[in-house]
Parts: structure tokens; C-alpha cells; sequence
């Protein structure tokens, strides 16, 4: 039986992809030699390849199905994940009012806290109990409405009395609201739509779990804190992958319900908080790769056009709220792009992708004979602006070759997702399309000028590892899919 399970191995898929792989490290060897300080990285992508197939090749053989049974909604998780952002509320807002300059943080500062820490987690296990013993047995509308009323006047009274003691007893009192204020949303959401099921999810809580310990023990490089292990793991990139699976499970399990709009915001509740915690760290350009998946898995899914319409009404009306929250780097980044005349210091690097695309002509001017990557004018060329680097070394051929490579990848992954025998499947194949999609066509874009910077790298072609490993973990899921895309014989 496995030996059928390999014979529908996409083979072409995987051929395919370590083509586009081989030319991503002959161009990575290129814009790195003679150059100081990553002269190992051409050796470094070779391994990370090898790694990335062994896990594609391991990942495949496994069952695809397996993953739908390990998210097995367990509702222990919500209080538990909910008592552990109280905790996090409380020592975030503690640290936040140290003195500036205490070159060292003992635990100890925090003790006085934790009679707060307490009742939070008491208050949090309240409302679970609470929503097992009544609040799910509730059918009546009216009876949730009203119940939702009087925890939203009596909330509103301690608030407007707590404010009458003056700013002193409210700043003692501010732990203790900040976890009764998390257990009252809580309660509220178990009154209501119900986003907090969503945490029922092992795989879920795992994805938030890594994005949200960036924040404790993350290693801050470039101005973002988006690493772990020395530089070596990026967590956002694995989350990708477990956010791919956890949709895929919840819209799977929910084909009956998406006409509900309930169900729309649930999935973007899903989705919205990891990238929350990833635009946080802060990284856009990932940010807005989930919502690129949860756009191409909802349409797949089948989201009415009305729903989508609301949605995107209320994303542009959200546009001003989002420019005020943005760093001022992704600012600059947009004015950059909106206009290049207002910072030609900061236009420099995309100038001379231009310049290197342009002086490419047809056939390029030879590999590691091209002038602005060798006389190092272009930088960040082995990631971010490698595209830049094949047209001018390999031309508008060796360019559209590349591009070639990606569609017919791209294509193969569809076609997968078309053959599958159930709607996970087809979702997980949906999603890992949607991140090498969107990742080219944004990489390939700001190299041409037509979008504003980002770090976002040109899938299995730009230098990195956990980038790769990660799409290369997303192709071998959706090879499990092409294996088994037809019912299991039996003899």
C-alpha cells in the first residue's frame, strides 16, 4: 500500500523545485563572493537544501490526515492560554513602570503582583466553569442579550467608581483590572460569537506559544525582535505553516456554516491574532502573507462576495488606525515608494535594483560579471534583492526563466489541491500556494519599483534557512495530498 502511495509522489513537483532551489544557490554564490563576512553562504543554503528535502521527503510519507486528528479541539486550552496572557498583561504592564536605566530585572520585583496573578487565573477557571455548567445550555437569544447587558452595566459601574477613588488607588488597582477586564471578554465571548474556541487548537496554541515567547527571549536584530537560537530560528515562518493547518481544519470541519457571517469572523479572529503578535515584533511583510492566506483559503473555501465585500470596507476604513500604529521605518518605507524624490539616500538600493535590471538586456552580462552586485553598489543582494541580481547577471531570459519556474511550481500545487480527495487537503494546498505566490510576486515587485520594500524573501531562491525549511515542510504536505488523492485499494 505504500508503495501505490508513492507512485502518485508528485515528482515533477519536487523536480521543479529543487531546479528553482539550484538556481537560487548559483545566484546566492554569485552576489556573495569576494564578499565579507557571508563567505560561507552558498555552503550554508546547500545544507539548509538538504535538510529542507529530507523534511519535504519525511513529511510526505506521513498522512496528511494525521494532522486533522492531532487538532483534536481540546477546551482546556482557551483558560489556559487566556491565564497565561493575564499573567503576561500584568508583568507587561509592571516592567512598563520600573525606572528607566535598571540594567537587571529580578523576578522578585514582581511578587507584589501576584495576588493579581492569582485572581486572574481564579477569575478565568470561573468562567469556564461557568460556560460548561450554564452559559452553553443558554438557547434563547434574549436570555444571551440580557445576560450580555448586565455584565456590560455592572462593568461599567465598578469602572466609573473605581475612577472616583483618584488616579493613586487606580493605579493600585490596575493589575486587578487588567485580568478582571481579560475574564469579563472572556465571559462575554462565551456570551456571544465564541472566538475564544478557536484556542481549543493544539497546533494553534503551539503557533501563538512560539510568536508570543519572541517577545521574552527573542534576539533583536535590525530592529525587529523575530529570532531565536542565536539568530537561527524565526518562529514566524513556522507559524505560517500551523496557521495553514489550523484554517484548513476549521474550515473544513465549518463547509456547512460559511454562508454565516459568524463563521467569516471567526477565521479572522483565527488568523488576525498570530498576525498580531508577528506585525508586533514588528514584520509587516509576514503580517500581511497570513492575511494573503486566509484571503486564497476563504475563497477556495467558498466566502460569499457580500461577506468579502464588508470585510474589505472595513479593512480600508481601518487604513488611518494602521498608518498611526505603524512603526516609522514601515512609514518611510510607503512615502519611499509613493515618492522617491522625498529621501534619495533611502531610495539608493531600489535605484540600483533598477539600474541592474535594466543593464541585464537579454541575455544578462554573465554570471558574477554583472556591475552592480560585484562592485557591491547593490545591497542585501543575496536575499532580498537576488532578482535583481539574476536579470543583470543572466538577463531577461535567465529572469523569466526563473519566473517560469515559479508559475509551473505554482501550478503543480493547484493541480494537487484540485485532485484531493477532501476539503483539508485541497485548503492546505490552497494556503502553501497563497505563501509562495504572495512572496514572489512582493519580492519580484519592490525589485522592480512597483512595490514598496520589504523583507520578504523570493521563495526557495533568496538566502535564508528557516524560510526555506518552512516552504520546503509546506511542499511536503502537499505532496502527502498528491499521494493520497485517490481512495485506498484493497486487494
Amino acid at each position: 500500500m505504500a508503495r501505490r502511495s508513492w507512485r502518485n509522489f508528485d515528482y515533477l513537483l519536487l523536480g521543479t523545485l529543487l531546479l528553482l532551489a539550484a538556481y537560487g544557490v548559483t545566484m546566492i554564490y554569485s552576489a556573495t563572493i569576494n564578499t565579507s563576512g557571508i563567505e560561507d553562504a552558498v555552503r550554508r543554503q546547500i545544507t539548509f537544501l538538504a535538510a529542507g528535502t529530507v523534511i519535504l521527503l519525511l513529511t510526505a510519507s506521513v498522512d496528511y490526515h494525521l494532522l486533522d486528528l492531532i487538532q483534536y479541539p481540546i477546551p482546556l486550552l482557551a483558560p489556559l492560554v487566556l491565564s497565561l496572557a493575564a499573567v503576561g498583561l500584568v508583568v507587561t504592564w509592571r516592567a512598563g513602570q520600573l525606572p528607566t536605566g535598571m540594567e537587571e530585572i529580578s523576578p522578585s520585583l514582581f511578587l507584589a503582583d501576584g495576588p493579581a496573578m492569582l485572581l486572574g487565573l481564579g477569575l478565568i477557571l470561573a468562567v469556564y466553569a461557568a460556560d460548561r455548567v450554564w452559559v452553553q445550555k443558554i438557547d434563547l437569544p434574549m436570555t444571551r442579550a440580557a445576560a450580555v447587558f448586565v455584565t456590560l452595566l455592572v462593568a461599567g459601574a465598578g469602572l466609573f467608581f473605581l475612577r472616583r477613588g483618584g488616579p493613586e488607588r487606580l493605579v493600585v488597582l490596575t493589575p486587578y483590572l487588567l485580568v478582571a477586564g481579560l475574564a469579563l471578554l472572556y465571559f462575554l465571548d462565551c456570551l456571544t460569537l465564541r472566538f475564544t474556541e478557536t484556542l481549543h487548537n493544539p497546533l494553534y496554541v503551539l503557533a501563538l506559544g512560539l510568536l508570543g515567547i519572541i517577545f521574552v527571549v527573542g534576539q533583536v536584530s535590525g530592529g525587529s525582535q523575530r529570532w531565536l537560537g542565536a539568530g537561527t530560528v524565526q518562529p514566524s515562518e513556522v507559524a505560517k505553516i500551523l496557521v495553514i493547518l489550523t484554517l484548513a481544519k476549521f474550515l473544513a470541519d465549518r463547509e456547512d456554516r460559511l454562508e454565516r457571517f459568524s463563521t467569516v469572523l471567526k477565521s479572522l479572529f483565527l488568523v488576525g491574532l498570530p498576525m498580531l503578535l508577528i506585525y508586533l515584533q514588528p514584520d509587516l511583510g509576514t503580517a500581511l502573507t497570513l492575511i494573503a492566506v486566509w484571503a486564497a483559503m476563504m475563497w477556495l473555501a467558498g466566502i460569499r462576495f457580500r461577506h468579502l465585500l464588508v470585510l474589505i470596507g472595513a479593512g480600508l476604513a481601518a487604513l488611518p488606525l494602521l498608518w498611526f500604529s505603524m512603526e516609522d521605518y514601515m512609514k518611510q518605507r510607503i512615502t519611499l515608494f509613493l515618492n522617491p524624490a522625498s529621501d534619495p539616500d533611502s531610495y539608493f538600493n531600489v535605484h540600483q535594483a533598477l539600474v541592474s535590471i535594466g543593464s541585464g538586456g537579454w541575455t544578462g552580462k554573465g554570471l558574477t560579471k554583472g556591475t552592480q552586485s560585484q562592485l557591491h553598489f547593490l545591497r542585501v543582494r543575496h536575499t532580498d534583492f537576488i532578482f535583481a541580481v539574476t536579470a543583470e547577471e543572466l538577463g531577461l531570459l535567465g529572469a523569466a526563466a526563473m519566473i517560469l519556474l515559479i508559475a509551473f511550481l505554482l501550478w503543480r500545487t493547484l493541480r494537487v489541491a484540485e485532485r484531493a480527495q477532501d476539503t483539508f487537503g485541497r485548503l492546505i494546498c490552497a494556503g502553501v500556494a497563497a505563501v509562495i505566490l504572495f512572496q514572489s510576486v512582493v519580492n519580484i515587485g519592490m525589485n522592480l519599483g512597483l512595490m514598496p520594500v520589504t523583507g520578504i524573501p523570493l521563495p526557495f531562491v533568496s538566502y535564508g534557512g528557516s524560510s526555506l525549511l518552512t516552504l520546503m515542510l509546506g511542499i511536503g504536505l502537499v505532496e502527502s495530498v498528491a499521494m493520497r488523492h485517490k481512495k485506498l485499494e484493497f486487494d
